[in-house]
């Protein structure tokens, strides 16, 4: 029994967590979930030895866990796997496995030997598909992901915890991963798996408790447990349903691709990808990880590529994205999914964040008007409701979420005509996904053109007006959403081609 005891925690005058309480039994997934800044992160870092200045107590098995470091909560048998993966690329599967802890030959080298032996046992349970010796690098996501729960396990993890595990795997990659989390379950390990995905909870957790502005607010058996009470919990008002966006209809055309084939180190990475954008049209982009729907956005936007055939219309007239500041320039604005590695500047302030593509629209002879600049960061802020205290504080103090809206706004401070979007809404709650489709909506009703890539096939089913479903770089159809169904976008997700 694992067992948090009037944990609190404060920045300065702010108190981000009051006097938690709760208690969860080894051998159960317990999903934490909440609203972007209800404190999950922040009990979890405490919980795993990242936090360490709180009050409150940690108890497992009647026996308080004292932590000074990270390295004493992995001695203790406490893991965390973090939403942004820490693989390094460039080491083998084994390497990254054992990193910090390699067995050593007498001579103090890398016993490889014994490294990728005992890698090889470690990775059997998981059914790992490929040699210790491979480099990290060259696997997809969700067996990066898988290799991250691996080196949990190969330090003997009694409590792993999980943030936000799924947000950029595909459905078969997810369902691979909870297999792998059942199997640990099985071992009488304690599971902590934070999700903003409700479908997710009640697929793979045993028990679900709920934080809101870092106070316990509930706990729930999830057989027991129902959407609508969980979404009240954790935002404390009722939401109203997102609807599905009617279908557009007009002759004139924001963007269009004619048989557009794209080439990447002398290889085709898109081949002969067709279809046009309309006037405030969300247009949605579905397809597995590797599929291509990522570098067809990157295309877009004037990301390097070797070379490309086809041709490209942008506002009826033959264009080629040579480079994002060209974008930028006739307002086509991409959001990448990976925003830690393309998206926020950690060490920067929220207003630079937010203003770093607009400037021009607050200068005047190269001199930036500060005055008008942090007004219309204030405004597209309260705008996408984005909680902060002052413009001035580092982006890496705001939760996953609120980063995100922060780069939304960062976007719609340019005045876009075409918003390439790519996982808006990962890591994000489901009220704040609300009032970032809300917005979304909102702007595409003044003729905005949004394309939005998911890995979520429901959240494009209510919120585009057609899906156009890549495999292997290649296009497999394009559906109304109105007459189509997850199923049958799945099924052309997974689609063979040659």
């Amino acid at each position: 029994m694992l067992k948090f005891v009037n944990i609190s925690k404060s920045y300065g005058r702010i108190e981000v967590l009051h006097n938690i309480n709760f208690e969860v039994r080894e051998g159960r997934i317990t999903a934490l979930i909440g609203a972007n800044g209800a404190g999950k992160s922040t009990l979890m870092k405490i919980l795993s030895g990242s936090v360490l200045d709180h009050s409150g107590a940690i108890e497992l098995d009647g026996r308080t866990l004292r932590f000074n470091s990270v390295r004493d909560a992995v001695n203790a048998g406490v893991s965390i796997v973090h939403q942004e993966l820490n693989i390094i690329p460039d080491l083998t599967v084994g390497e990254n496995l054992f990193l910090g802890r390699e067995p050593l030959t007498k001579l103090g080298l890398i016993d490889y030997k014994k490294l990728n032996g005992e890698a090889s046992n470690i990775l059997a349970e998981f059914d790992f598909p490929f040699s210790p010796d491979t480099k990290a690098g060259k696997l997809g996501v969700g067996w990066q992901q898988v290799l991250e729960i691996a080196r949990a396990l190969a330090v003997e993890s009694k409590i792993i915890i999980l943030d936000e595990p799924t947000s950029a795997l595909s459905s078969s990659e997810i369902k691979i991963l909870f297999d792998k989390m059942n199997r640990l379950k099985e071992k009488g390990i304690i599971i902590f798996f934070i999700t903003h995905r409700l479908q997710e909870v009640f697929e793979a957790a045993d028990d679900v408790v709920v934080l809101r502005d870092g106070c316990f607010i509930s706990e729930y058996i999830v057989q027991n447990a129902e959407r609508e009470v969980l979404i009240n919990d954790m935002i404390g008002k009722a939401i109203s349903p997102v609807r599905k966006r009617e279908p557009i209809y007009s002759n004139e055309n924001i963007l269009k691709l004619d048989k557009v084939t794209v080439y990447k180190q002398n290889k085709a990475i898109l081949h002969s990808i067709s279809f046009e954008i309309k006037p405030g049209e969300i247009f949605g982009l579905s397809g597995l990880m590797g599929s291509g729907k990522f570098e067809l956005l990157k295309f877009i936007f004037g990301d390097s590529v070797d070379r490309w055939e086809g041709d490209l219309y942008l506002f009826g007239n033959k264009y080629n994205p040579s480079s994002a500041s060209r974008s930028v320039k006739n307002k086509v604005f991409y959001l990448s999914s990976s925003r830690k590695d393309e998206g926020i500047l950690p060490d920067q302030s929220i207003l630079h964040n937010s203003s770093i593509s607009a400037l021009k629209e607050f200068s005047t002879n190269t001199i930036i008007d500060n005055k008008s600049e942090s007004s219309a960061v204030l405004k597209m802020n309260e705008k996408l409701n984005i909680h902060f205290s002052s413009l001035f504080q580092e982006a890496s103090t705001l939760s996953g979420g609120n980063q995100q809206k922060v780069l939304l706004g960062r976007a719609l401070l340019i005045n876009p005509k075409l918003l390439l979007l790519g996982e808006p809404t990962r890591g994000i709650d489901v009220g704040a996904k609300e009032e970032i489709y809300y917005q979304l909506r909102k702007i595409s009703q003044n003729g905005i053109s949004i394309i939005i890539s998911s890995s979520d096939v429901n959240e494009l089913l209510d919120n585009c007006g057609r899906v156009t479903v890549l495999s292997q770089g290649r296009q497999t159809g394009v559906f109304s959403t109105a007459e189509t169904t997850s199923e049958e976008i799945l099924r052309h997700s997974f689609k063979e081609v040659s």
